[in-house]
């Protein structure tokens, strides 16, 4: 007679140290069920040990993502980074004992969870951009595209905070009593010449990312809301602008010869 083949056993938990009390009540039942004869008190207790399973890697996966934030948090620092932690809710969708998806009246159910983020303050759109390798996958390298958006951002800024009617009136003296006004600062021609020559050639969608991402230093994301599009789009524009800039400076160089620089500063003068 052929004697009765033993049920599988479960799944191991070896790490007890890392399961609550509760938790070690419920394997150890498990663990009997598992044990048992009767073929739905075994699966069932088999169901028990791969929930407290997955239980169990999501506290530790929960316990690794704080360490690793704090590590983020305390590297920022050291460099001298304004760093800020802040809570947000997050929707999470259900699963099953199997890892499926619970569905219910043909839509998935979520749960919501507060987890942690550290947002680096101090750093901006385009240094971001530039770290999370959005300004890659051009003709240009992301290291000339990132010194561009630079030279961007000190023109536009510089551009847009002097853009005023204000004259920097000279003193009237004996020796010049009908002194003109010195003008706008030559800055600001500089600046502007800068921008026509970035922006040539460029479309209405690329001049405005150029102008929020590397002028007013806004995320990728924080310019997408804005602008109501998609992120990959804002990306893809922001690169494109990007290397057609660079293109354009290039072509200015060389097509410029030191007399035309002499003129022109003759003329500014």
């Amino acid at each position: 007679m052929k004697s009765p083949s033993k049920p599988r056993p479960g799944p191991a938990l070896t790490d007890s140290q890392s399961l609550t009390r509760d938790e070690l009540r419920r394997l150890a039942k498990a663990e009997r069920k598992v044990a048992s004869a009767d073929r739905a008190v075994s699966v069932g207790g088999h169901r028990e040990i791969q929930d407290l399973g997955r239980r169990r890697d999501e506290r530790l996966e929960s316990q690794s993502l704080a360490a690793r934030l704090a590590e983020t948090s305390s590297l920022a620092l050291s460099r001298g980074e304004e760093v800020k932690s802040e809570s947000v809710r997050i929707a999470v969708p259900l699963v099953d004992e199997h890892g499926a998806r619970i569905v219910r009246k043909g839509l998935p159910v979520y749960r919501q969870e507060t987890v942690s983020r550290v947002r680096i303050l101090s750093r901006g759109g385009l240094q971001l951009a530039f770290d999370r390798g959005d300004l890659d996958g051009g003709p240009a390298k992301g290291e000339r595209l990132f010194e561009i958006g630079k030279t961007y951002r000190g023109a536009y800024e510089t551009s847009v905070s002097l853009n005023t009617p204000q004259r920097d009136m000279a003193p009237v003296t004996a020796r010049a009593p009908l002194r003109a006004s010195a003008g706008p600062q030559e800055a600001v021609f500089a600046a502007g010449e800068t921008l026509r020559i970035f922006r040539e050639g460029l479309g209405r969608r690329e001049v405005v990312v150029l102008d929020q991402v590397c002028g007013l230093d806004q995320s990728i994301r924080a310019t997408a809301l804005a602008l109501r599009a998609d992120p990959r789009t804002i990306r893809r524009a922001l690169l494109e602008g990007l290397t057609q800039a660079a293109t354009n400076r290039q072509t200015a160089a060389e097509s410029r010869t030191p007399a035309d620089s002499s003129v022109r500063l003759s003329q500014i003068a």
